[in-house]
């Protein structure tokens, strides 16, 4: 993936991903639930490409922030730039 810091095409990305999840999971306003995405809305392989080559799902909020804050942090720490590529390694 490559990282997007336009908040504006991150906010795209947010509301393209919303709208599908509340399509497939129904309405989660009210719940401990956020919707939960991938790609990531802060990468330029986010949702709304056209391709429909992206998922969602609701998660508890809690988890759903702490992962948000830890893709931040490797950013962060990494030093990782607008469109550098990163990529995500799924571990236990």
């Amino acid at each position: 993936m490559h990282r997007l810091v336009d908040k504006k095409k991150q906010d795209e990305n947010r509301d393209t991903s919303s709208k599908e999840c509340t399509k497939v999971w129904g309405s989660y306003v009210g719940r401990d639930l956020e919707r939960d995405e991938y790609p990531f809305a802060p990468t330029k392989e986010g949702s709304p490409k056209g391709d429909n080559r992206f998922s969602v799902r609701l998660i508890d909020g809690k988890d759903n922030q702490k992962g948000g804050e830890r893709i931040n942090e490797m950013h962060t720490l990494n030093r990782v730039l607008d469109g550098d590529p990163f990529y995500v390694k799924i571990t236990d």
